[in-house]
């Protein structure tokens, strides 16, 4: 006869393993800080693998993913912030700055 007892510690350590794995799945937003030549620190969090948030000198802007053959670039109708490894561009109210990740 089965203890009820480990019949239920085996379903206690699946549904656990089933959560862990499903939480492993879910997306997560990532966020990377920038130091920029301006002295100003840019913060790009990724919220999927389509939009952006940039955190910039106190605002805050809603950036889309673009297409590019190197790195990650995003923009919107003012913005582009463009990384590649540890390095990022942003050009922003026509300004053009250098950036490296903290």
């Amino acid at each position: 006869m089965k203890s009820t007892k480990g019949c239920f510690m085996y379903k206690t350590i699946f549904l656990t393993t089933s959560l862990l794995a499903l939480t492993a799945c879910s997306e997560q937003a990532q966020s990377d800080v920038y130091s920029c030549d301006n002295k100003l620190t840019a913060t790009i969090t990724s919220e999927d693998d389509e939009n952006a948030k940039l955190l910039y000198n106190q605002q805050q802007y809603q950036l889309v993913r673009q297409q590019s053959a190197s790195g990650v670039k995003y923009t919107n109708d003012d913005i582009l912030f463009w990384t590649k490894g540890n390095e990022a561009m942003l050009i922003i109210d026509g300004n053009k700055h250098h950036c490296n990740m903290q």
